[in-house]
């Protein structure tokens, strides 16, 4: 969920147990896609770029502008 392991390599190490037809994961997970949740909802309202650097989740860089 997290991202951290995969689905495929939770099963084979045996954190994951599975029941049933697996191919309808495979089939869910093929129609979700990543996408900016910042996306231009009206127009005129596209985030403008400001020149900040890129930040990591969750890293902190002190007297560092965090880009939003």
């Amino acid at each position: 969920m997290a991202g951290q392991k995969t689905l495929e390599a939770q099963i084979a190490s045996g954190a994951l147990k599975l029941d049933g037809d697996a191919s309808v994961l495979a089939r869910l997970a093929s129609t979700m896609v990543d996408f900016d949740p910042r996306f231009q909802i009206m127009p005129g309202t596209k985030v403008r770029d400001t020149g900040a650097t890129k930040a990591q989740p969750y890293e902190a860089v002190p007297r560092q502008t965090i880009a939003e």
